[in-house]
């Protein structure tokens, strides 16, 4: 990740900046997934930002402040509601990498990244390797044979590549090299098709960028009719005039929805005390309102030819956009899950939203709050975005405080996780 980006990463700082009193604010706290070739996460990036800058007093230099926001936001959270069981990476500024006693935080699961325009010199070099001998990976970020101190590579398990500032030819030169040096090349900020398969084909082994949540990367495709038919299912079962046998024909007239949404509800998930055998008894059983979620939930899950990360991420959206009207005392929070939820329908589709918004039975609302981020549906949607890209001065929703947005973040990554696992099992 180059140094443009609004976000930064996650540090990790000694037991005294973590005591702190509360005044002094706290960590914001957002994840961006590196893939790997098959497309699926392989581990998060965590990005941070103080939320009260101004409760602290000035820092005397960059370095300073990164040394200031500590991992409270890895510890207080916990790296499995972030992270599931994936390794994260961050950033470790010089000051965590020197010293008597490097830090080291859960060698296990955090990779340390180490950045550019740290000067290598000989107290570097030791302090990263008494991390590795306490058994951290080391990846170097924004690598570039122009700039970087060979002797990082010795030290080093990934490489890290800004494929936006290398041309093909550089790439191509760059990259076999390290290749053999069996190291495990990342691609930084890719965001062409045409980008990731030349990576793919000189060797790299994990993806950073948005080119997955870009639509126009695809070749436009229609919908199949099934899958059109499961969408339009997804908006119908949105409409609250719907009668609970009307929903419970809609939901039992596709087997394998009734099928799986049956098989979900019996999971740990829910851990109901007895078995649920029918559509009926599950409405029942968990109100109307929880099975037309379920049920959605499971129809979307049927895009099986797209990565398995853009489902979590609309899930993520979906319950951050419903947590986020909740806390605000908005009436109709149904809106707002639908909202997030079909966020990425162009990308799961490959058609623009305006054209398959076209055949589903929404509402104006809805659809203008997907296509233009309009009303409040669109401004939770717009805050959602914002958060999960670390644009921390974007990701606002009404007079909701930082704390609050930052907690309906936490709670819907949380939620995503575990109601995925539910659903495919």
């Amino acid at each position: 990740m180059n140094s443009t980006t609004q976000g930064r990463r996650l540090d990790a700082t000694p037991r005294a900046a973590r005591e702190r009193p509360a005044a002094n604010g706290f960590a914001l706290v957002a994840r961006q997934p590196i893939y790997g070739a098959a497309l699926t996460v392989s581990a998060y990036e965590l990005l941070y930002r103080d939320a009260e800058p101004a409760a602290r007093p000035a820092a005397r230099d960059a370095r300073e402040a990164t040394l200031r926001v500590v991992a409270d936001a890895a510890l207080e959270i916990g790296l499995d509601r972030l992270a599931g069981g994936v390794p994260v990476h961050i950033h470790y500024p010089r000051e965590l990498l020197t010293g008597e006693t490097a830090l080291s935080v859960q060698p296990e699961r955090v990779v340390i990244e180490v950045v550019e325009d740290i000067p290598a010199d000989a107290e570097l070099l030791a302090g990263i390797r008494a991390l590795r001998v306490r058994g951290h990976r080391i990846a170097l970020d924004g690598y570039s044979p122009r700039i970087n101190n060979p002797q990082l590579l010795e030290l080093a398990d990934f490489v890290k590549i800004d494929v936006s500032r290398e041309s093909r030819a550089s790439l191509a030169q760059i990259a076999p090299g390290l290749v053999r040096r069996g190291l495990q090349l990342i691609a930084e900020d890719v965001s062409t098709v045409e980008q990731f398969d030349q990576c793919v084909e000189l060797g790299f082994e994990g993806f950073q960028g948005d080119f997955l949540q870009r639509p126009e990367t695809f070749i436009a495709q229609r919908v199949p009719s099934n899958r059109l038919a499961l969408v339009r299912l997804i908006a119908a079962l949105q409409d609250e005039n719907y009668s609970v046998d009307e929903v419970e024909r809609m939901v039992a007239q596709d087997l394998s929805i009734s099928y799986r949404v049956l098989r979900s509800i019996n999971s740990s998930f829910y851990n109901l005390p007895r078995k649920v055998e029918s559509i009926r008894h599950a409405i029942v059983i968990l109100g109307l309102d929880n099975l037309r979620q379920l049920c959605t939930l499971v129809a979307l899950q049927g895009f099986e030819n797209r990565p398995a990360n853009l489902f979590i991420t609309a899930l993520v959206r979906a319950r951050m956009c419903e947590q986020l009207a909740r806390a605000a005392g908005t009436q109709d929070i149904g809106i707002h899950f639908i909202t997030g939820l079909f966020s990425l329908l162009d990308v799961l589709t490959g058609i623009p939203m305006a054209e398959v918004l076209e055949e589903l039975p929404l509402t104006e609302a809805a659809k203008r709050a997907l296509i233009a981020e309009e009303g409040a549906a669109g401004a939770a949607l717009r805050c959602a975005r914002a958060y999960e890209r670390a644009l921390w001065d974007r990701a606002a929703y009404g007079a909701l405080t930082a704390d609050l947005i930052r907690a309906a973040y936490v709670d819907a990554v949380f939620w995503a996780e575990q109601a995925s696992i539910a659903i495919t099992r």
